[in-house]
Formats: structure tokens, sequence, C-alpha cells
């Protein structure tokens, strides 16, 4: 059976979008095939590169005080801080608010940096330090890779906080995210000063100052009574004076002392349940997939987005040939008022290189049928 060829009409042949879209982007097929496999090439030298990262994630519970005025302050702290107005309303003194701006503080981050990590990685043993893993040439760099690596998010609206790591080391990632949450329990316990706290310490400290003056009185009256065998039987009214007097200021002496011993003992109940305690929801188990890189998605991406760009310099490319692009650059080059230099001079001559392949499209075709739909 003989084979059937059809040609297209002019009407056919004068389609905008066989013109205007098919045409250009046939004619620069190489360029397309050159840029879409250089494209992917790279991508996937990248993604057998660069090593798999691992994340633990920790989330930590709000908390802080449970009456009605620190709620609406809460609120009102989250509602501003959406419309950028959340420094007006400062975070209560106990509320793990303030949690985010103490674990990424520079206090802590250098402890978490110095720190030594045991772990294994596919059966081996390895220990090493955060300042060993960033490689970093000093400490501010190494603080600065380290928020690269530690994430801390606050939820504004739900108050929960979200501690992650992530690193090459799955064991290592979940020892960072342990270590930061233990650096926050202990700065909570050891150094967060607050009311009740300050003020158990203020009763201590005049608790030790009122027994050593109920001491010093009680021995007065010891030193009184032994040089006075008869003070019991004496009718000397100076002596029954002194007496009472040295009596009524141990009596005093008692009270106070009393008195102040029950207050630190209420004090330091005020103070340990004053002190915030770190609620953890999730305390970062050790992760098992990688969280990146994203490889099938990485390749995807580059396809696409090289193969969106080379239609676009398809479409430039045609755009610049009916132009005149090749004719109007020789008549600027060789434009006597122009003078260039040895460097200029190399780039007009690729450039004019260039415009010459942009002028010849055609032999890049190669088939009689595309130069059928190019007839008029």
């Amino acid at each position: 059976m003989e084979g059937i060829t059809m040609r297209r009409t002019a009407g056919e042949n004068s389609s905008p979008f066989w013109n205007s879209f098919i045409l250009p982007i046939l004619r620069y097929k190489r360029m397309t095939y050159v840029i879409v496999t250089t494209s992917t090439i790279l991508t996937l030298g990248y993604c057998l590169i660069v090593p798999n990262q691992y994340t633990s994630v920790a989330t930590i519970l709000p908390s802080g005080g449970n009456n009605q005025l620190s709620e609406l302050k809460d609120l009102a702290g989250g509602s501003l801080s959406e419309l950028g107005l959340g420094s007006l309303m400062q975070a209560s003194e106990n509320s793990s608010a303030i949690y985010p701006k103490i674990l990424s503080s520079r206090l802590i981050s250098e402890r978490i940096l110095g720190q030594t990590f045991a772990f294994t990685h596919k059966g081996e043993a390895k220990s090493m330090t955060l300042l060993d893993y960033t490689e970093a040439a000093n400490s501010d760099k190494a603080l600065l890779k380290l928020n690269k690596i530690v994430g801390i998010n606050l939820d504004r609206r739900t108050g929960f906080i979200t501690l992650s790591a992530t690193t090459t080391y799955p064991e290592l990632s979940a020892k960072v995210v342990h270590s930061y949450l233990d650096h926050l329990e202990d700065y909570n316990i050891n150094h967060r000063q607050s009311k009740a706290k300050e003020n158990e310490r203020f009763i201590a400290s005049r608790l030790t100052e009122s027994k050593k003056d109920l001491s010093k009185a009680e021995s007065e009256l010891e030193t009184f009574r032994n040089k006075n065998l008869n003070y019991m039987t004496s009718q000397d009214p100076a002596l029954q004076k002194e007496l009472s007097g040295i009596e009524r200021e141990v009596t005093v002496k008692e009270a106070i002392f009393l008195t102040l011993t029950k207050k630190h003992e209420l004090a330091k109940l005020e103070s340990v349940k004053d002190v915030p305690i770190v609620q953890v929801l999730d305390k970062g188990s050790v992760p098992i997939t990688k969280t990146s890189p994203k490889r099938s998605l990485y390749m995807m991406a580059a396809f696409i987005g090289s193969l969106f760009m080379s239609v676009l310099l398809s479409l430039w490319f045609d755009i610049s040939v009916k132009r005149g692009f090749r004719t109007n650059l020789e008549r600027v080059i060789q434009s006597p008022g122009i003078e260039m230099g040895r460097i200029e001079s190399r780039i007009a001559t690729k450039a004019t290189w260039l415009a010459s392949l942009l002028d010849e499209p055609g032999r890049q075709i190669g088939s009689d049928k595309v130069s059928e739909h190019e007839e008029r």
C-alpha cells in the first residue's frame, strides 16, 4: 500500500499557535536537550553527594499562671503579635512563652556547643561536640551554624513550643534535643528568679539573724542567773527590774523567731510551687527516616524548571531572530563612535557568533516536514 502524504494548506500553516509556539521549540530543540540534560545531571550529582539529614522533634506544653487575668493577657499578647504589636504585652514571669528566648540564648547555646555527645551510627561508636560537628573556625560562626541545626518555634495560639534538631546522625539529633530540655530544666531551677523565691530568701536571712539575736538574749539571761543565784528569792528592786527586762527581751526574740520560722516554711512551699516546670509532651525520639534531601522532588523540579526555561529561551531567540538581532548587534559593534577594549571585544565576538546561530535556526530541524509548515 502506498504511503499517503498529507500537506497543510496555507490556512493551516498560518496557525498562530503553531508559528509562534511550536515551531520555535522545534527549531531550538537541541538547546532544550542540552539544558534539560545538564540540569538533570547536575541535580543528580548534588543528590548523590549531599548526605541524609535526620530531625528529632520535642514538644513542650505551655505553663504559667492559670488565673483569668493571665489568660486574658496571654490571649491579648497572642492577638497583638499577629498585628506586629506583641512587644506591647509582657509575658508572665513564669510563663513558658519565654522558653524560646531561654533556649536560644548564648548561655545555653555555648553549653550545647561544648558538650560531648556519645552515640552510635551504623554500629560504629562515635563521640563529638557540636563544635566539632559544625567545623566552625570560631564560636561566633559555630553559633550561626547551630541556629541552622536547631529550630525553636512557639505557637502563639496554643502556647506549644516545638524544639527540633537536624543532623546527619539520627541519634545525635535526639541527644541534642534531650540536652536542650535538660539545660532548660536546670536553668528554671537554678537561675530563674521569682518573687516567691526572693521572698523565701529574704525570710531565711531574717530567720538567721533572729536566731542569733535569740541566742544572744538567752546567753545574757543565763549569765545573769549564774551571777545572781538568789534572783528568785531576792527582794532587791533593781535586780528584779533587770531580770524582768532580760526575760522580756528573750520572750520577744522567741516570738519573732517562731513567727519567722512559720513564714519561712510557708515561703519554701510557695517557692517550690512557683518554680516553673518544663512539661514535655514529646521528648524527641531517634528518627528512623530521613527528612532531607527529597531527591525525587529535586529531580522533578530540576526537570520541569529546565524544560520551562528552555521553552522561554526558545521563544526569546525566535523573537530576536524576527527582529534582526544580529544585524542590529553588528551595526552597534561597527559603529565608529564606540570604542571597546579587549574584554568588550571578546564579549561582542561571542554575542555575534550566538546571533549568527539565531539567524540560521532552520539547520537545527533537518526535516522537510517542518519546512513545509513554514511555506506560505
